[in-house]
């Protein structure tokens, strides 16, 4: 083999253990539960690093909206591997008092300790 190939087949080994290590140990999801009629208040999950994102409106998704119990919108679920970890909801005036760099430290914690 020359260095080449061997080159190659070093980063192509690399990338399949990337690949199976995420898809094994699970991965920090991060849902905005929020209503159609509350737009004024979403929050932008975009930004938050090292995370999957999902925004998700109650009204087209009833079932989720049922399976992880939003009584306030807008609401932040923080989950690793499925697994509920920090909710941030909504004060009364259906507001979020949570600062990104909040939500970012909770995804850095979990991520963190993957590696203890």
């Amino acid at each position: 083999m020359n260095n080449m190939t061997s080159g190659n087949l070093v980063l192509i080994m690399l990338g399949f253990l990337f690949f199976v290590f995420g898809f094994c140990c699970g991965q920090v999801e991060v849902i905005h539960f929020n209503g159609e009629w509350n737009k004024s208040n979403d929050y932008d999950i975009t930004n938050l690093k090292d995370c999957k994102t999902q925004n998700v409106t109650i009204c087209h998704e009833p079932k989720l909206k049922q399976k992880h119990k939003i009584i306030s919108v807008p609401t932040i679920i923080v989950f690793d591997e499925g697994f509920e970890v920090v909710r941030f909801v909504a004060n009364i005036m259906m507001e979020l008092d949570v600062k990104e760099k909040e939500i970012q430290k909770e995804i850095d914690k979990i991520n963190l300790k993957k590696f203890e």
